[in-house]
């Protein structure tokens, strides 16, 4: 008896104590929490709704006769294949779901860092297979970046030698895009470090950032959701996700500007949850390289401040926001610093650039690729009016008020206009992970090997099916991920903060420049959502579904009213019934 009520009282104490770690952890929930997180929520439902559904008829594609032009061509697919192909998918999952006992057992460090070493390997077999050497912007960068490890600084001034110098109509590439030193200066790091007989240290750097970025992934969905079943499956869709593996033979920003993000991301979502300001610092400095790296990121910072003024509020932490009025500075800042350094160095004074009311009026106008995409209005804008940005703005102000006018004027091509704008790029599947690297020249023979077999052989249109089925999937998994959060009471700071980036990446590049290029670094940021949905979705029990068939199965054992010939009821029912 005695041993019965110790063991009683150890399980009640047990019971107490998991419930008492659960309450630390449950997170408080604000007014002012509930309504920003919901509507961003909200948003993206819709957003990525309309996206889904489009995903099952049709697909965006890089016109094969005007490749290298990156004309996108909008096709209708067979509609009953995806769904069937869907349905057939949901069955064999719901069939491996009932054999995931071995969750339990799985040891989530070995599959972080074998999937970390997946990406690397097919990541470096990749980069290593093809040796593209940059070109256009990323050439520039590559040129600068060489030439400044060894002290030349003649790109920095106008009318130099530099590559693609007319099209700049005589203007350093400089002074009209002063914010690609960033990834210049960390370029010229690298470049002092390894050698400026080539790029490849850039895409070696790439394939490690995009493994470090897939286990960045892993950690903020194990911190998010706490579900070892939810981590497995983000970890199975991270190795299946290809386009930012391939993407690495671009030799510019993106990859390592996502990879710092995700990881700065990941402390601020620690310090929501433990409020150790100390976290602060790597989310800082993280933040800081990748804006340098693309400036398109200040989108993160841009989340991060809104969310660190939400915790002041919810937590009455102040030092939130002073830490947001400190990002703010040091992103900025770092930014303008670096600019600051290079003038210094080439001893010039550079422009201040191409502005985003310029980008605004490219993005809002028709473009031979897609619509809103690359068209050359705002550097020709620029370069027309000396780069001087006050006439410039005042040209483009007149024009976007004049698209804006038409629009108005003709609802439904604004509507098919942004509507054509926005399935271009994020149902474009492969992202030009792909097209990045084929449309250049290369170190190596890329007619044969795996660089003939991913440009023009079966292994590339096998992966062009798969990223349709795969990004499809995403979707509309992702979507359902949003309302079950919704449904379940799990929007908050901590898993509404990547929604916000997703929310802000998707605001820009809808109204700024398109390209689907531009959006492969938020696709990664879909996969905690999908697999969360994914995992609520296989664990529901359904029981009205099963009620349902249930009583659609039943044979009645008796005689219905009105049922006078009984020797024809048996013939039919109970016959059956046997």
């Amino acid at each position: 008896m005695s041993e019965t009520k110790t063991k009683t009282q150890n399980n009640k104490t047990q019971v107490q104590k998991s419930e008492g770690a659960k309450k630390k952890i449950t997170p408080k929930r604000c007014l002012t929490e509930s309504i920003a997180v919901n509507i961003v929520c909200g948003l993206l439902f819709l957003i990525f709704g309309y996206v889904a559904i489009m995903s099952i008829f049709q697909t965006c594609v890089i016109d094969p006769t005007n490749y290298s032009s990156e004309v996108i061509l909008f096709q209708d697919d067979l509609s009953v294949i995806n769904i069937f192909c869907l349905a057939i998918f949901t069955v064999i999952l719901f069939k491996i779901n009932k054999h995931t006992d071995f969750f339990a057992k799985v040891n989530m460090k070995y599959m972080e860092v074998g999937l970390f070493a997946f990406a690397a390997i097919i990541g470096l077999v990749w980069v290593f297979s093809v040796q593209t050497i940059p070109a256009a912007d990323s050439y520039n960068i590559y040129e600068t970046a060489t030439q400044a490890a060894q002290g030349n600084y003649n790109s920095f001034h106008n009318g130099s030698d530099f590559y693609n110098k007319d099209f700049y109509s005589g203007y350093s590439y400089y002074n009209c895009y002063p914010f690609q030193l960033g990834f210049v200066l960390i370029s010229e790091i690298v470049y002092r470090i390894f050698g400026i007989d080539s790029a490849m240290p850039i895409q070696v750097i790439n394939v490690l950032c995009v493994a470090a970025a897939y286990l960045g992934i892993t950690k903020i969905t194990k911190h998010m959701f706490g579900r070892k079943k939810i981590e497995f499956i983000v970890i199975l869709a991270l190795a299946g996700c290809f386009q930012p593996i391939l993407f690495c033979a671009f030799t510019y920003g993106n990859i390592i500007g996502m990879c710092c993000a995700i990881w700065a991301s990941y402390f601020l979502i620690r310090y929501f949850q433990t409020n150790k300001y100390l976290l602060l610092i790597p989310c800082a400095l993280l933040l800081i390289v990748s804006a340098l790296s693309k400036y398109n990121n200040l989108i993160y910072l841009v989340a991060f401040v809104i969310m660190l003024i939400i915790h002041t509020v919810k937590a009455k932490k102040w030092q939130s926001i002073a830490f947001a009025l400190a990002l703010c500075i040091a992103v900025v800042g770092s930014i303008n610093l670096v600019i600051k350094s290079y003038e210094a160095r080439a001893n010039t004074e550079l422009k201040g650039g191409v502005s985003q009311t310029l980008y605004l009026d490219m993005g809002l106008n028709e473009s031979y690729m897609a619509p809103g995409w690359y068209n050359n209005i705002a550097l020709s804008l620029y370069t027309s009016n000396g780069c001087n940005i006050k006439p410039a703005e005042q040209q483009a102000w007149t024009d976007i008020n004049n698209r804006l006018s038409q629009m108005a004027r003709d609802p439904e091509y604004a509507i098919n206009f942004f509507g054509d704008k926005i399935l271009s790029q994020w149902n474009e599947p492969t992202y030009e992970s792909i097209w990045v690297s084929k449309v250049k020249t290369h170190d190596t023979d890329v007619q044969q090997g795996l660089g003939k077999a991913v440009y023009d052989g079966s292994t590339g249109q096998f992966l062009e099916l798969y990223f349709n089925f795969y990004m499809m999937a995403v979707f509309i998994l992702f979507t359902l991920g949003i309302y079950f959060m919704f449904l379940y009471r799990k929007t908050n700071i901590v898993t509404s903060l990547l929604p916000l980036v997703l929310l802000g990446g998707f605001g820009y590049h809808l109204l700024f420049e398109g390209k689907s290029q531009y959006v492969l670094t938020y696709i990664v940021l879909l996969l905690p959502y999908a697999a969360y949905a994914l995992t609520t979705i296989l664990e529901s029990d359904y029981t009205n579904v099963k009620k349902v068939v249930n009583k659609l199965k039943e044979i009645p054992d008796k005689e219905p009213k009105g049922f006078k010939d009984t020797e024809l009821y048996n013939k039919i029912f109970k016959k059956k019934a046997k």
